[in-house]
């Protein structure tokens, strides 16, 4: 090689790391200017729709906690597809991540047989943990069905030899539990359809690799996919199930005339199933509340914890591990007892519901980390569940340093969730809207020592934990701390 060329491919590659080091300082700088803060995405002058909230007090509201399922043909890989994909933290996206061809996508799927399902055992194992609603995917990212579909094939009626309709059966059996029963749906996303969007379009040179033999000059079209496979797909789900909730994700390129399609189905339908806010919004965008006619409650980011009382009723979609479907291969951790439970209380104190979700084996069985998770939850739940389940937010201006606040209904009660007890042993609280009337351990009923000062409250703990993950100090008050009217619940702090 001459001196000459070798001195073009030095300045050629110097250019190139140059772009390359230039895109990755913009991306990293739109990504950092992007506000995501709670303040920033909620107006505080931010208020539901009043048939909204007449949903919301059906169950909703009082509910506070619920199981979020993703399992699909995906489960059967475990995060992994011939040493490729395991990088990517969410194993239900293992279809793009290993960039696996829809041709062999299928194989997959023409082999998925979760033959040890047991929906009743499913229903039981949730119901024993105080969860009060189920929800689950009916349809993910790549488009695999659940049901038995008659606008596609790609079903695991149709498609697999397990042959049976997992949402039916599950949905019957949750409501033999007494069990809410929501499906997820991904609406827009669908890499097995060419004419679907990508929630990013850093994505979609996937759409050829995924579908090598799409002409060159092919144009998605998302109008052709919604009218073809998506809303028709959604129609089934309402007209042949027995929905309480639709749980709709990543809404790339829906617009205000797209949402409605969706929203006008399930209202025709099934007109007191809720909708989440994902028909439109992403989990981390600025709410318009222009959109807010089109939903009944926001969904919050992924494993997102409220850091503050938020004007809207939301949700968290949390998840027992790194990812939400089951994952083996690669980096992948659980939670711990102590983070699930300090998450779901912020959740509920700054006024939502907790959407715990588990990734079922690809043989239908239940994660057994998932069910043993859940189950220290649900004994929790058993003794300090008077302080989340039908309680409102916290009704005081702030959080406390100490951990958190939920009220009663009728505001004469708060419940302070000690989870970070200060070395003190003695937790003070302002602003206490009245007279405190009594103080008792939750867990034990026993009386704690108490003194107020005008609107401050002196509380001292007992030298050992009463809960090993949250301590709750039942206060009685004399006057109201919070109306219990869900109208004036809704607005802003």
């Amino acid at each position: 090689m001459t001196c000459p060329i070798r001195f073009l491919l030095l300045i050629l590659v110097v250019a190139t790391q140059a772009t390359d080091a230039a895109e990755t300082q913009k991306k990293a700088a739109k990504k950092a200017t992007r506000n995501t803060s709670f303040e920033y995405r909620f107006d505080d002058n931010l208020k539901q729709t009043a048939d909204s909230i007449a949903r919301q007090d059906q169950w909703f509201r009082d509910a506070k906690f619920g199981a979020f399922i993703h399992f699909g043909v995906y489960s059967t890989l475990e995060g992994e597809y011939e040493g490729r994909g395991s990088q990517h933290r969410y194993s239900e996206w293992i279809q793009v991540s290993a960039r696996i061809p829809a041709d062999e996508y299928h194989q997959v799927a023409s082999r998925f047989n979760p033959a040890e399902f047991d929906a009743d055992e499913w229903a039981t194992t949730f119901a024993n943990a105080g969860i009060r609603y189920v929800v689950i995917t009916s349809k993910h990212h790549d488009g695999f069905a659940l049901f038995k579909s008659l606008v596609s094939e790609y079903n695991i009626v149709d498609y697999t030899p397990f042959k049976r309709d997992i949402i039916k059966e599950l949905s019957e059996a949750c409501h033999r539990r007494g069990l809410k029963f929501g499906v997820y749906y991904s609406q827009a996303q669908d890499w097995d359809e060419p004419d679907a969007p990508y929630i990013a379009p850093r994505l979609e040179g996937t759409r050829k690799f995924i579908h090598p033999d799409l002409p060159a000059d092919f144009k998605p079209d998302m109008d052709r996919y919604i009218a073809k496979k998506s809303l028709p797909q959604v129609e089934e789900l309402v007209k042949n199930y027995e929905l309480d909730l639709v749980w709709f994700d990543t809404p790339s390129g829906m617009t205000m005339e797209r949402a409605k399609q969706f929203s006008n189905t399930v209202r025709k339908h099934r007109p007191d199933c809720l909708i989440n806010s994902r028909l439109i919004h992403g989990g981390k965008d600025k709410v318009d509340a222009t959109f807010l006619s089109l939903y009944d409650y926001n969904s919050i980011g992924d494993k997102e914890v409220p850091t503050r009382k938020l004007p809207l009723y939301v949700e968290s979609p949390d998840s027992v591990s790194s990812s939400f479907g089951y994952k083996t291969k690669g980096k992948c951790y659980y939670h711990t007892e102590e983070e699930l439970i300090e998450r779901f209380v912020h959740t509920v104190c700054a006024g939502g519901n907790y959407l715990l979700n588990n990734g079922p084996m690809g043989n239908g069985r239940l994660d057994p980390e998932a069910i043993r998770l859940y189950g220290v939850i649900g004994d929790w739940l058993k003794v300090n569940g008077e302080s989340i389940y039908a309680a409102r937010r916290n009704p005081l201006p702030s959080r406390p340093e100490w951990g958190d606040i939920s009220a009663s209904k009728d505001g004469t009660t708060l419940y302070l969730h000690v989870l970070d007890a200060p070395p003190s042993g003695t937790i003070t609280l302002n602003e206490v809207p009245g007279i405190i009337e009594s103080a008792v351990f939750l867990a034990t009923g026993e009386k704690a020592q108490f003194s107020q000062s005008d609107n401050m409250l002196r509380i001292t703990l007992p030298k050992a934990n009463v809960d090993e993950y949250d301590t709750v100090v039942k206060v009685r008050l004399s006057g109201q701390a919070a109306s219990g009217d869900t109208a004036s619940d809704n607005k802003a702090p």
